[in-house]
């Protein structure tokens, strides 16, 4: 146990090392930096646009109320700011790295290579505007609908939201992975980045057949509907079984097949 502490604790004070890094490199220009600050709040603006539809229609769904659609679209929006500010970045460079035998370097590191290949840069800016955003709405929402501040509530929320960071990264790194067997995986990784924006609204929205293949065949609905289904205590008893073990699923999925991968991997200098 001492030993796997270690080895958590020795990974996150490197983590910090990456996001200090990441910040530095982009404060170096701080004019780019200024302009990514302002698309990526061009891009809130848009998102926001929801918000402004549901309360002035005061449309609900199946039984959802403006406050509780709220809930969910400051989850998605949080969520949002963990996915492209912390995984993607990574993950739209790990195919290169691959093709062009550049995890040679990363392969000389005494950590893990899928941890250095696939945290080792941050987008502060997105993170940053879409977290802040998120946890506004959802502290709004929350606010509104008079959910008591408990440790039931607020760490059901919490850990539910970690959860969902989890599958997020396993998810979205599993095509990636592909990149070690296949010479192009663009559009499957174009492929399933579009189905994140099926999060931007709460996922009874669509019939229960897109539902179920959300939930359980490709889970991308458990990423930003089960953190305010806990909350609002609309949380089935199968989704929160499905809920604790998938990170788990997903994980040891990416961990197999990255390892499998790495088999194949052929270096520069090979």
């Amino acid at each position: 146990m001492r030993a796997i502490l270690r080895e958590i604790k020795k990974h996150a004070l490197i983590y910090l090392l990456f996001v200090k890094n990441s910040v530095m490199a982009q404060m170096e220009y701080r004019f780019n930096f200024i302009g990514n600050l302002a698309m990526e709040g061009g891009y809130l603006l848009v998102k926001l646009s929801y918000v402004v539809v549901v309360y002035r229609s005061g449309v609900t769904i199946h039984g959802l109320s403006p406050d509780e659609i709220l809930l969910f679209i400051g989850t998605f929006v949080a969520m949002t700011g963990i996915y492209a500010g912390m995984f993607m970045i990574n993950m739209y460079q790990l195919r290169p790295k691959i093709k062009d035998g550049d995890l040679d370097l990363l392969l000389t590191k005494p950590v893990s290579l899928q941890f250095m290949a696939t945290l080792r840069q941050a987008d502060v800016t997105i993170f940053s505007v879409d977290m802040i955003a998120g946890a506004v709405m959802v502290a709004i929402a929350w606010s509104r609908l008079h959910i008591p501040v408990t440790l039931a509530t607020l760490g059901g929320y919490l850990a539910f939201f970690v959860v969902s960071a989890l599958v997020s990264y396993s998810l979205f790194l599993l095509p990636q992975i592909l990149s070690f067997w296949l010479m192009n995986t663009s559009a499957i990784a174009e492929i399933t980045d579009s189905f994140w924006d099926f999060n931007n609204m709460p996922m009874d929205i669509y019939n229960r057949w897109i539902v179920a293949v959300g939930v359980f065949i490709v889970p991308i609905f458990v990423i930003t509907n089960f953190p305010p289904m806990v909350v609002l205590g609309k949380m089935p008893p199968l989704y929160l079984a499905w809920a604790l073990a998938l990170p788990f699923l997903l994980l040891y999925l990416v961990r197999r097949l990255w390892s499998k991968g790495l088999r194949q991997y052929n270096s520069a200098s090979s």
